[in-house]
């Protein structure tokens, strides 16, 4: 009860407004990424959803009639394109050393106020779908961020769409906690660890009935620890957390970095691999055409260093040296993302692990696609039209089309030409409601 009567407190995270119908002028529209932008377009948007785009600039004078409210957005000299998706952040959390052990100091109020003010960052970044993949065992977590997501849902905070995980299930001794005196790690929640197939449905089951959106595993142990193993479960215990997600009606993500896990993870069904920094010859093969792989850069290269002599240099430069030097080698090798897409993976998915980099940064990673070699059209699919698949909600998002619903960002300049647009975005509006507009 005491995160969700917070909210009354964030009135002034409230959007800047809606309107029955509104008109939008687009100079330039990108409608569907992957298809070619168009000139000079209008938007038609009525309760939240678009219902008509039309070459040319509509006059708002001719649409409704003297009791409904026409609004006219004038974005004709602007970029438009889709509200963009990060299907991986963390929105309890805060770069630095403390971040650790931060959320298990704080209280419920405490992270849902940390969270809701991450929100409306993201969002104000141009991101209006994110999936919150959680924390492990921290008291209170899961109702801060479930709180605010529902809270973006009613209309009560200014946020992007939140889909939650909850708490990430998994195997004893390989929950990516710290590590805890015994005393005190008995009042951590264990209830998403599991051991055995029966055990790892019984957490699904748990998790579900709390209220997680998604489900998602950890397939291989922390880079964080001293001796990360390269498959956390069993194939059974991944199969059983699958097969019963699937059964509730829940995508499952696998979270984890080395090649056995991960092709364990495919073996057992999950629907997407996350991270996957220390993939093998064989990973991107076994993908196939169904599963969807998503995998951050920035967090990485603001982590650290880029050498030996900068190692300190970096956000995380207070992890000991030990730590740092492993980081330090997936850097120096191909990130994952790109080499999936040298590999010709098609289901490619933006997922920036938001939350160990600050706030507002979010988009950080299109500009290392691209510098690295991916293209400004493909980098702008992975956070639209590829997220929207990859979560099931395609019908719904990912492109703007009659139908849909209404979410839109709009940069002064093409993305298509410099992706670095893409970190200075001007407009946006989820669900047909004006959250930034300059």
């Amino acid at each position: 009860m005491l995160v969700h009567t917070l909210f009354v407190l964030l009135a002034w995270m409230q959007p800047l407004f809606a309107a029955e119908i509104t008109v939008i002028h687009a100079g330039w529209l990108l409608a569907v990424p992957g298809a070619p932008p168009a000139a000079q377009q209008s938007i038609v948007i009525e309760n939240g959803r678009v219902t008509r785009v039309t070459n040319g600039f509509l006059d708002p004078a001719r649409l409704g009639n003297v009791d409904t409210e026409v609004r006219l957005i004038d974005l004709s000299t602007e970029f438009v394109l889709p509200g963009l998706f990060d299907a991986h952040v963390h929105l309890a959390s805060s770069p630095g050393p403390g971040m650790l052990i931060e959320p298990v100091t704080e209280s419920e109020a405490d992270l849902a106020l940390i969270a809701a003010a991450h929100a409306r960052q993201t969002l104000q970044a141009g991101f209006t779908t994110v999936v919150d993949l959680g924390a492990v065992g921290i008291p209170g977590h899961e109702n801060a961020i479930f709180g605010v997501r529902d809270a973006v849902r009613k209309g009560f905070l200014a946020g992007p769409r939140v889909l939650s995980a909850g708490t990430p299930i998994s195997a004893t001794s390989q929950s990516r906690a710290p590590g805890f005196r015994a005393e005190v790690q008995q009042v951590m929640d264990g209830r998403a660890v599991c051991d055995g197939a029966d055990d790892c449905r019984r957490a699904v089951r748990h998790q579900v009935s709390r209220g997680s959106d998604i489900i998602t595993f950890f397939n291989t142990g922390s880079l964080l620890s001293a001796n990360p193993v390269e498959q956390a479960m069993s194939d059974e215990e991944m199969r059983a957390i699958v097969d019963t997600a699937h059964s509730l009606g829940r995508k499952v993500i696998a979270d984890g970095h080395h090649a056995a896990g991960i092709a364990a993870a495919i073996r057992a069904g999950a629907d997407v691999i996350d991270s996957a920094h220390l993939y093998d010859d064989n990973t991107f093969r076994l993908l196939g055409d169904d599963v969807f792989f998503q995998s951050h850069i920035y967090a990485i290269v603001q982590a650290l260093g880029e050498d030996f002599e900068s190692l300190h240099q970096g956000l995380w430069g207070w992890l000991p040296d030990s730590i740092l030097l492993r980081f330090l080698a997936i850097r120096k090798r191909p990130f994952a993302m790109l080499e999936a897409y040298r590999h010709g993976v098609k289901n490619l998915v933006y997922a920036s692990d938001a939350g160990v980099y600050p706030w507002g940064e979010n988009a950080g990673d299109f500009v290392e696609f691209v510098q690295r070699g991916m293209s400004e059209a493909d980098a702008i699919q992975t956070a639209t039209v590829n997220a929207a698949r990859m979560l099931g909600l395609d019908q719904e998002l990912g492109s703007i089309e009659v139908g849909k619903i209404a979410d839109l960002i709009a940069t002064s300049a093409s993305p298509l030409e410099d992706i670095g647009e893409l970190t200075r975005v001007r407009f946006v509006m989820r669900d047909g409601i004006v959250f930034k507009l300059k």
